[in-house]
């Protein structure tokens, strides 16, 4: 019997082979993301999804409407279901949630593989990603920071993890970094004593091992800039029991 399932009468829906007649399933998206899953990155096209599921390419376009679109579709799927696995204590302080929160997203991103670059934060997210935002904004905010201070945080560490992914998934082919290993061919070329520090900022950077230092001190930076705006421009905390006081049905 063959695995793949058949096209049904109905548009828009899909029979599994040997399935009484009477209400068919939906061709949802998660079985189309199931269906890409089983595919190389590389064998990815409309035509074999829809033939792993047994159905004409068109069916898929409610869904999905080109191959760069399925590529999205499971690389979110990826990102999502590491993002579920993120721990955000109910009272831990600021600072730690922003470390917990952008270390998720870097290693969501580096399990999501070769298909990194399909996934930007361009406003796209399941209700997952969602619901640790809104987690994540609301602490910032309890802490002190105004709305707009909130997400351009969140947009920043989105593009911090992003970038430490992919320089990690880069590290595994190629360990030298070519920024830093540029510079030091171009140092090569001047006397020994001549940009002394540059020379030895560029040594310690071309090995990527680094990388683990590098996003530390990314967040470090990060979370010192934010500390010195609180602190610079404060807002007055609000409680719980504030906000009980000044809700109008008090």
């Amino acid at each position: 019997m063959s695995d793949k399932i058949s096209l049904g009468p109905e548009a828009g829906t899909v029979v599994a082979p040997g399935r009484r007649r009477g209400r068919r399933p939906l061709l949802s998206r998660e079985r189309i993301v199931a269906a890409a899953r089983t595919l190389r990155p590389e064998s990815l096209t409309m035509k074999a999804v829809a033939e792993v599921l047994g159905v004409d390419r068109k069916s898929l376009n409610y869904h999905v409407i080109d191959r760069d679109g399925l590529l999205e579709l499971i690389a979110f799927d990826a990102f999502e279901r590491e993002v579920a696995l993120v721990d955000l204590e109910r009272d831990a302080d600021w600072r730690e949630l922003l470390r917990v929160f952008t270390t998720a997203v870097a290693h969501a991103l580096i399990d999501v593989g070769v298909l990194i670059p399909t996934v930007r934060f361009t406003g796209k997210a399941g209700l997952t990603t969602l619901a640790v935002i809104e987690r994540m904004i609301r602490s910032l905010m309890d802490a002190g920071f105004d709305e707009a201070q909130a997400g351009r945080t969140m947009k920043l560490l989105a593009e911090v993890a992003h970038s430490a992914a992919g320089e990690a998934l880069e590290a595994v082919d190629d360990p030298v970094d070519p920024q830093a290993e540029h510079v030091l061919r171009t140092l090569d070329n001047t006397p020994g004593d001549a940009f002394p520090l540059l020379r030895e900022a560029a040594s310690t950077l071309r090995n990527r091992t680094q990388l683990g230092t590098q996003f530390a001190f990314e967040l470090d930076l990060i979370i010192s800039g934010l500390e010195q705006l609180l602190g610079s421009h404060p807002r007055r905390q609000m409680s719980a029991v504030d906000r009980v006081v000044q809700s109008p049905m008090s």
